[in-house]
Parts: structure tokens; sequence; C-alpha cells
């Protein structure tokens, strides 16, 4: 329900005014953001000077405390034997290990870059990419550290809001820019004057944890940009502590560190050899440990815990099976589409979680494609239940009952809000009465390791600092709670996620976190407020804590890359990387990755041992395969979108199928995807409830404000309900109202042929390579959807003016009062399934804004 009852006394008062204010929003937007011009490369570098107005004086002196001048830093041997080669010009990928200063390398190179620039009259100017958002403000703050008393340096990422002048501006005024990847691909690419950026505006780009440069990676894809350029290049610096290898074989191995030097257009890569000893000195590698943990016995109440989850399993699987896909797999329905392969066997839950899992998953994508078949509507959503069902089973072997209980409630909530399916709601229930009757503070045998070693790790220092990776948010968010509310009150826990929220296995049920809160624990875990952090892989990658000393693997193993960052979270002298784990797959599998860092540094040392000139002929001969192989994928892509720019698809909700819109009124602004056909309010439910979290993203001159759900709302004959399966969010974009769609949440089909099977997407991305093209909003499709929410949903547009009228008003008196830098502002009452760690417990676990 809308908070507030009057809105119509305020809709009447706000009426006139606001027809004025959408015909100046629309016609400042006209103006300031559709400059799409012939944009012309000007090939050389734009000064700084031209765009002094963009430069805040907040950041040029944002560490004044910590300034150090810019000559006073200095390189210890085993650094200066790093940068030996990127100092003097040469494309360079520097491999060194976690916790040995490589961001003092890349300040020290970047000054002497700037340095050597201005001392031979050229304009000079230094981007350094980061593939997380964590990274950039503590990149940023190091280069301010050492640069700001001569250089400028600023800093973006994706999940915050660009300053008053645009991000563009505030670029070109900049000596040094630390920046996620992807927003410096879209400026590159932007056709809009005021936000395009050249390669001929940088003359450095330094890529942290360089490894990323593979596949579609945004990495790869500026060096693809970079390739492409006939005007003069930047020198290509990488930073990385393991590269990515795959391979078991030293030869394979070879290979794959050359293909990312040649990625990176790089012919030397810089090891330590000479002084080796000295970065022994100064960097500690952590003492590895693998502890293997019994699995809940049959007598323990865990055991029976698992046993009666398993069950209800079973008995909705058997349902599913009679009920459901028997009839679907004979092709019993009134589109004739047919369940393909064999889908009615049951391959067992309880010992075999892993592989039932991977079944449902397989399940659910062959329901989702079997074409447009109202009958799929319940079974669809049973698996959605069973895969909770199994995510608890996993949850309660390394957690106590009360936190996999709590989990599962969160998780049945969130499919509920789609459409409730009875029999699993009945089941469901049966079960809840069931495991309340043993809830205790049960404590696996895990659980007792982890803490064992927590309270140990304390007791031998206690000023230590502790990072446990797990796989899932919702492990981290249950995890961090248990921790806090388990150990003493001088070792409180927090937790780290990432920012953007999917709809992968383990992040229903809210388990959301905002760039502001995410930073917010960092820093908090740096100055000792927590003591353990609870993380997913978002920090295995250059969180610098010098004080942690003990690193968990908690009953989650990963790839040699990930094994060298997540052990290199680990700087201090003594500390400890341990795997605790409930499976002998994962000790193996963490073996294997022990054994391939090794194998890893055989390779680089037979690379210097071959010496330069054989790694630069074999570097050149890859970089010429990859030119053939890149122009080659590029013809195929130039002849697949002339082939797609006549597709028309019908674009239906992933659930029910219930068509939406066709796809030729789709539109991206920025890269978001909007409807612009005026008519597509009628086809859809909007959620104003649902603006838990407001968002305003701040695009050249006009802002781009984001609230309220999109929401399916087709009644479903088979169900007698309807599907409220989330499409997307509802945009504001210049004054003008969009519903925006996240693309996971549909599919597609070409229209007028509904005999062909669904198509899916992962990315709009991948849409626009293999199904249609999508072209840039323009100021008609604006002009058309200005009017048409008011048209079709009357009182949803009403309650949208006014709670944008009220989160303005918010906003203002916060800038009034010195708020400045925040992303994302409060708006009404959280749902409490949102953030269930703030709202639900009483523990100390931290979440601040």
């Amino acid at each position: 329900m809308f908070p507030e009852s009057n809105w119509q006394e305020e809709l009447a008062k706000l009426r006139d005014e606001h027809a004025l204010q959408r015909e100046k929003e629309l016609s400042r937007h006209n103006n300031a953001t559709r400059e799409v011009a012939a944009l012309v490369d000007p090939k050389e570098m734009r000064s700084q000077y031209d765009y002094m107005h963009a430069r805040s004086a907040a950041t040029t002196r944002a560490t004044e405390d910590n300034i150090i001048d810019v000559q006073a830093l200095q390189l210890r041997p085993y650094q200066e034997e790093l940068v030996k080669d990127a100092i003097i010009g040469h494309n360079t990928l520097i491999v060194a290990p976690t916790g040995s200063g490589k961001t003092p390398v890349a300040v020290y190179i970047a000054i002497k870059h700037l340095e050597d620039r201005e001392q031979s009259g050229k304009r000079g100017r230094v981007i350094m990419l980061v593939p997380r958002v964590p990274l950039v403000k503590q990149q940023k703050d190091r280069f301010n550290q050492f640069m700001s008393t001569k250089y400028y340096v600023e800093g973006f990422h994706g999940a915050e809001a660009a300053r008053n002048s645009s991000r563009r501006d505030t670029i070109l005024a900049s000596d040094v820019i630390v920046i996620t990847p992807q927003i410096f691909v879209n400026m590159l690419r932007s056709v809009r004057e005021c936000e395009r950026l050249f390669i001929a505006d940088f003359s450095l780009l330094i890529f942290d944890e360089a490894h990323h440069a593979v596949k579609d990676h945004a990495y790869a894809v500026i060096m693809r940009l970079i390739k492409k350029y006939d005007g003069p290049r930047p020198q290509i610096v990488g930073l990385t502590a393991s590269p990515r290898v795959t391979a078991d074989s030293r030869e394979v191995m070879y290979n794959e560190v050359v293909q990312l030097l040649a990625r990176l257009e790089c012919t030397k890569i810089s090891t330590v050899h000479r002084t080796i000893l000295d970065l022994e000195k100064f960097v500690s590698k952590p003492d590895d440990e693998i502890k293997e943990v019994n699995k809940p016995g049959e007598q323990t109440v865990e055991y029976h815990f698992i046993s009666l989850v398993a069950t209800t399993v079973m008995n909705i699987h058997e349902r599913l099976n009679s009920h459901y896909l028997e009839s679907l797999a004979k092709g019993v329905s009134t589109s004739g589409h047919k369940l393909e392969g064999n889908w009615l066997k049951f391959p067992g839950v309880l010992s075999k979680t892993v592989t039932y899992y991977i079944f449902l998953t397989g399940l659910e994508e062959q329901l989702r494609n079997i074409g447009r078949n109202s009958a799929k509507f319940i079974p669809l959503l049973t698996v959605l239940y069973l895969k909770a069902l199994v995510n608890v089973i996993e949850m309660a072997e390394v957690l106590p009952m009360t936190y996999a209980y709590s989990h599962l409630e969160a998780e049945i909530k969130d499919i509920e809000r789609t459409s409730p399916v009875d029999f699993c709601v009945e089941f469901v229930k049966n079960l809840r009465g069931g495991i309340e009757l043993m809830l205790e503070e049960n404590r696996p045998a895990i659980c007792k390791e982890l803490l064992d070693e927590i309270k140990s790790q304390f007791v031998k220092n206690v000023d230590s600092r502790v990072i446990v990776f797990v796989e899932e948010r919702g492990m981290a968010v249950k995890l961090a709670d248990f921790i806090d509310k388990n150990t003493s009150d001088e070792i409180a826990a927090a937790y780290v996620l990432g920012t953007n929220k999917s709809y992968r296995k383990g992040t229903r049920g809210g388990y959301t976190q905002t760039n502001a809160e995410q930073q917010a624990n960092i820093a908090g875990f740096r100055e000792g407020k927590f003591k353990v952090m609870v993380a997913t892989s978002v920090i295995e990658e250059g969180l610098d804590v010098k004080d942690c000393n003990l690193i968990i693997k908690y009953n989650c193993s990963g790839s040699t890359v990930q094994n060298m960052q997540r052990r290199g979270r680990a700087r201090a002298q003594g500390s400890r990387s341990i795997l605790l784990v409930l499976d002998s797959r994962k000790s193996d599998q963490e073996y294997r990755a022990l054994q391939n860092e090794k194998l890893l540094r055989h390779v680089l040392e037979m690379i210097r041992e071959n010496g330069e000139k054989n790694l630069e002929d074999r570097v050149k001969r890859e970089q010429e395969n990859q030119l053939q192989e890149m122009e080659r994928l590029e013809k195929e892509e130039e002849e697949k979108r002339i082939n797609l720019s006549n597709n028309l698809f019908d674009v239906m909700c992933s659930i029910c199928n219930h068509v939406k819109f066709v796809s030729a009124s789709l539109r991206f602004v920025g890269t978001n995807a909007v409807c612009v056909e005026p008519n597509v309010w009628n086809n859809i439910s909007l959620d104003v409830s649902e603006s838990i979290k407001y968002k305003r993203i701040i695009k050249s001159n006009c802002s781009l404000d984001t609230f309220g759900a999109v929401k399916c709302g087709f009644f479903v004959r088979d169900s007698n309900s309807r599907c409220l399966h989330i499409l997307g969010k509802i945009y504001r974009f210049g004054g003008v109202y969009l519903p925006q769609f996240d693309v996971k949440q549909l599919q597609f089909q070409s229209v007028g042929n509904r005999d062909e099977p669904l198509k899916s997407f992962a990315s709009w991305n991948e849409v626009t390579q293999h199904a249609f093209c999508i072209p840039e909003a323009n100021d008609s499709d604006l002009a058309d959807m200005l009017n048409s929410l008011a048209e079709n949903k009357q009182e949803d547009k009403a309650k949208l003016d006014i709670l944008g009228e009220r989160i303005q008003r918010q906003i203002d008196s916060a800038v009034e009062h010195g708020f400045r830098g925040n992303d994302e502002f409060i708006s009404g009452d959280e749902d409490e399934n949102q953030k269930p760690d703030s709202t639900q417990r009483e523990g100390r676990v931290k979440q601040f804004i």
C-alpha cells in the first residue's frame, strides 16, 4: 500500500505545475543530452586546461592529512626491478605476489610517465582501470596520497552518481583517473558528444588485476578498441599476482601467459628475480591448511532436520511429476509443445544436493523454452520452491538450523511474490510444523571448527583481522550474524556482497547491499570496528588490509587465480589460509589449485630463462593470430547485424509467457533497455510500494531516476492467480516515466512463429548479437511516452509523482546540510524481507548508509 492516503489531494495541487515542469524537463533533455553529432576523433589529447571548471577542491584535497610530496615516493629494490621496463615506455605486464605493493608501483609509473611527457612538451593523462567497485576509492586515495600536490586525481564507478558537471569533463580535467572498466567502454562508444571519450585522450592505461583481460570482459573489449584505433595509442601496463591459467601442463600454461600478453599488447613481462631475497623480507606468504570436517551424523538433530526437508522435496517432486511433467512430456497442452528429454527421473537429493540442483536448473531451462504454454506456469514456480529447499539443505550442513530456517522463509516469501503454488504452500506449511518442533541452538561440527579457529586467532593476537570467504550472498549474511552472536563483544563481524543483484542461486531472499553499505563495512574492517569480514568473491582482489592474518574458505574452494587472490588478502606476518570443507571433492580441487600455482611459478621462470627476444617473437605471432581472429569475428558480427536488422520478436514474461510488447519498442537509455510503446502500461503491473531504495544516476545534465517495480500482472487461468513476476523497474528520464526491463526475466519468440522454441538471454548485449537490434532512445520516443503513464494508469502516475516530489525535498534538504557523494537515498518503509539482517535479527552485524 502507498504510505500516504492523501495522494489525490496532492495530485490536484501539483497537476498544473507538473504539466509545465514536464515541458521544461523535456526541453532541457532535448538540448542537453541528445547531442548526437558527427563526432570527429581529434587524434590528439584534449588539454586539462580546457576543462578546469570540472575540478573539485574537495576531491583534490581528499587525503589532505595523509599527503606526501610527489618526490617522496621511494620504491623498495624489488619494486624498482618491477618498474624498469614500464618507466621507459614499454608495454609491460607486471607479475608480483599479493602484498608486494603493486599500487605504489603503479603510482610510481604514473608519476614518471607524466613527468616525462611534461619534459618532452607533450600532454599526459593516466587512467587506472580496476575490476571491482571497492577498489576505486582505495586506489584513488593511494594515488592522491602521493600525487595531489602536483596532479589532479579523480575516481568513478558504475554504482555512484556523477558530479554536477559531466563525467566526461571531470575525466578530461584530470591527470589521473581511477575507474571501473565498463564506464570507460561506454564512454569510448558513446554517441553523445557530452559523454564521448577517445583513445587519444589518454597516454597511459594501467590495468589492475590484468588477468581479467579475457573473452568479453570489459578489459578485453578496451584492448580490442585500442587495437582497431588508427591514432596514437597509449602505453599499456598490466598488474597482476595471478595470470589467468587453467591448464595443468607446462607448455599449455606457457601459451596461456603468452596469449594474455598478446591481448594486452605487452611484449615485456616483469617479475622479481634479481631482488627475490628483498621481496621475501617484505612479503609474507600465509601457511596453507586444509581441514576436512564430518557432515552431520544420522543421530544428530541436524540430520533429522535435513531429512525432513529432503522428504518435503521428494513429495513436491513426485507431485510435480505426476500432475504436470508427465502431461507436458506427452505434449498434452493447448499449444502442443512438449517437454523434451528425460526429466521424469528423480536423481535423489539427500546425498547429492549438487547433482540435484544441477538437474533442477536444467529442468527450469527446459520448461522456460518449451514454447508459449500456460501449463508450464505452475511447474516453473514449483522448481523454484525445490531449489529453495535444496539451498536450505546445503545451508543446514554448515550453519545452525535457525539460520537455515530463516533463509528458507526469506526465499519462499520471495518466490510467492510472483504467485504461490497451492500444493507447495501446503507441503511447506507441514514442513514448518515439523521443523519448529526441533529448532534449537545446534552447531554443526564445521561451525564449531570455524568458531574455534576465529577465537584462537584472537587469543594469539587481539588486533587480528579475519576474512571468511563463502560462495553465496545468503550464506554471507547468515554466517556473519552467527559469528557476531557467538564471539566476544570485541570481535564484531560484518559482511560484504557485490552491489549488483541477480537471480542466481543464493541471491533470492533480498540479500543485497548498496555501494555505500559495502564501502562502510570495508572501512570499518580496516579501522578495526569489525574484526571479522564474511565475503563473497567481491573482495578477492585488491582489498588492502595490512593486519589481516587469517583467511578461512568456508566449505568453498576455487581456481588457481581465486586461491592466490584470496590468500593474498592475508598480509600480516605469520598469517594463515585455511580451507574448512565437508566434501573431499573440494579438498581435491584445492590441492589441484595449489599444484597449478607452483606450475605457474615454473612457467614464469621458463619465460625469463628463454630470454626477451624469444618472448617478443612468441607474443608477436600470437598478436597476429588474435588480430586475424578479431577481423573474422567482426566480419561475422557485421553480417549478423545486417541479418538481424529486420527481425521482430514478441517479448514476454519468462514465467507465464504473456506477451508484453514487440521488440521494435525497445530502446537503450545508456545501458538500460526500456519500452517506448505508450500502451505497454496496460500489459504490466506497477508496484510503487516496491520503491524501497530510490537511486539517482546523473547522465550528463539529465537525471535517470529509478523507483518502483514493474511486474507481469497477467491472470493465469491454470493457477487461478495473477503472475506477479518482477520484470524490471520504473525509470524517470528527463521527466518521462519509462518501464525498464531485466533481460533475465524475459523470453523472446519471433513474431508469427509460435511453434519455434522460446529464447532466453543473459544480457541485452547478447540479445543485440543474436536476436535483434536495439537503437538508442531519441526525442520522438520520449515525446511519445511523456503522457502515456497518466493516460493509462493515472493512479500509479499520481503516486510516483508525489513520491518523486518527496524524495526531491529529501535530497534538497540533504544537500543544504552538506550531504555529498552518496548515490542512494532511502524512501518509504523498507520491506522487512529486503534486508533480513538489519530488521529481523538482534546481533551486532553492522549495516551503514
